[in-house]
């Protein structure tokens, strides 16, 4: 039996501790977190822990028991509703549910490769299948036709973007081949805020008899897609990127796709049509399905929201950095001249709005004078002051980290080395971008103390260094 002094000292410690949240690595900590890095994951919605609790205990839905009856049911249903936002319908396209967008990628990729490769030896031919794709694409499928490239099963050609991150429908047009078995092109960069031109990359396609597959993990919550006014065949989407628990995933496909190239299961088993093996994973199912219907409650209001995130944030920084044009440092000319310090803005030009993911904005430090800036280093600055961020490229640019993507719009060392990702969700504010404006401000100046800034620059971040410091007594008091 506890003593009196021991069970009042527990009491006392229990009372201290109470109304705090226990920090647990990898876990949403306290609401004291900015929380920018949306498209690397979204936090679960209430929605959708809901249904998750509601059917983690359900049977399975392969039994031929009654109990699996009203199972089978909610993921017919799962699939025909999300088929029906799509603009489809089960008669005409099936849903398979996946672990996430790297297993539909995977799967379309190998499926048709291996469909196309039957049909071309059944014709004599000493051919191998041709895939396009852009080099922009998302690593599971830049990996992917990598693989099959490297063993000789396919043969690969990458489209490239202007430096903006645009794919010209004319380019992909110019690849296309007698043997050319599948496009893939993503509808909108994870990194770069880009939307692809679908429709017409979709038109073109067709008109050469050739599938169109689009990776839509970073729209496809945000945007409803219309998958046959938009032309593509096969379509890959992910849970965790509209609010969903992380390993769902799902793959849109085209009954005219499955059926004229006859296409087989890369992970084998009689469920889900014989197209995907394995005992579904039903309760995420019926979670991401919630997570959609609540990500597209009023989603352009959502979305016109997130417009005025990022041009708040862009105008803020405005206020505090010289802004270059991205342009200049893609193509410079022997006639332009870099300050010490400045910004630049990567993607579509801010009037090109259509063009533009409303959530996602990428920026580059690019110190031009001096020791070189480091992204990582800032990177982990934002972290220890509870804001996060993403990082497209390290401060090596050499490393094999480096993005691919950055490569590929032409990116100079400079501009590698001084990205950052700031990717919004429908809950974050202006004053949380206010916060973050003053800390990242600080945390860049931190490294340019070797810069002959001037005066002004100067005293405008010392008043926000010591604001700053300011409100972190204050929070510590």
């Amino acid at each position: 039996m506890l003593s009196k002094k021991i069970r009042n000292k527990k009491n006392s410690s229990n009372k201290k501790n109470s109304g705090k949240k226990t920090s647990k690595k990898g876990k949403r900590q306290n609401n004291d977190i900015i929380y920018f890095d949306n498209n690397s994951t979204t936090f679960v919605c209430d929605p959708a822990k809901q249904a998750l609790m509601d059917w983690i205990s359900c049977y399975n839905a392969s039994s031929d028991s009654k109990m699996a009856k009203p199972v089978k049911q909610i993921l017919e249903q799962s699939g025909e509703y999300l088929l029906g936002k799509c603009g489809v319908s089960s008669a005409t396209h099936t849903a398979i549910f996946t672990s996430g967008a790297t297993e539909s990628n995977c799967f379309i990729i190998r499926a048709c490769a291996k469909a196309y490769k039957k049909k071309l030896i059944e014709m004599d031919s000493m051919l191998k299948p041709h895939i396009i794709c852009s080099a922009l694409e998302h690593h599971s499928i830049m990996e992917c036709v990598h693989d099959l490239e490297n063993i000789g099963e396919i043969d690969v050609t990458y489209v490239y973007p202007t430096i903006y991150g645009n794919i010209k429908p004319e380019d992909v047009e110019k690849e296309i081949k007698q043997n050319t078995c599948l496009i893939t092109m993503m509808f909108a960069n994870n990194e770069i805020p880009v939307l692809t031109n679908i429709k017409k990359i979709g038109e073109i396609a067709h008109k050469n008899r050739i599938p169109l597959h689009s990776d839509c993990v970073q729209i496809f919550g945000k945007y409803e897609i219309d998958i046959i006014k938009n032309n593509i065949d096969a379509l890959s989407a992910s849970g965790h990127k509209f609010y969903a628990p992380k390993g769902i995933g799902l793959l849109i496909l085209s009954n005219a796709l499955i059926d004229g190239y006859n296409l087989t299961a890369e992970i084998s088993g009689s469920q889900q049509h014989g197209l995907r093996g394995g005992t579904e994973n039903v309760a995420a199912v019926v979670s991401m399905t919630a997570a959609y219907k609540h990500a597209h409650n009023n989603r352009a209001k959502k979305n016109e929201k997130l417009f005025q995130l990022r041009s708040h944030c862009l105008e803020k920084l405005r206020e505090h950095f010289k802004f270059n044009e991205y342009e200049n440092y893609a193509y410079p000319s022997n006639e332009m001249k870099f300050e010490d310090l400045e910004l630049i803005s990567l993607g579509p030009p801010e009037d090109k709005r259509g063009h533009i993911l409303p959530n996602t904005l990428l920026i580059a430090i690019c110190k031009n004078k001096g020791r070189p800036f480091c992204n990582v280093e800032l990177k982990k600055y934002l972290d220890i002051k509870n804001i996060i961020v993403s990082i497209g490229s390290a401060c090596l640019t050499k490393s094999e980290k480096a993005s691919h993507v950055l490569s590929a719009i032409a990116a100079p060392p400079v501009v590698k080395r001084g990205v950052l990702r700031i990717s919004f969700n429908d809950d974050n504010t202006i004053m949380q971008i206010n916060k973050f404006i003053k800390l990242f401000v600080n945390g860049v100046f931190k490294q340019c103390t070797d810069l002959d800034l001037s005066k002004k620059e100067i005293n405008k971040i010392d008043k926000l260094s010591y604001k700053i410091d300011d409100e972190e007594q204050e929070n510590t008091d």
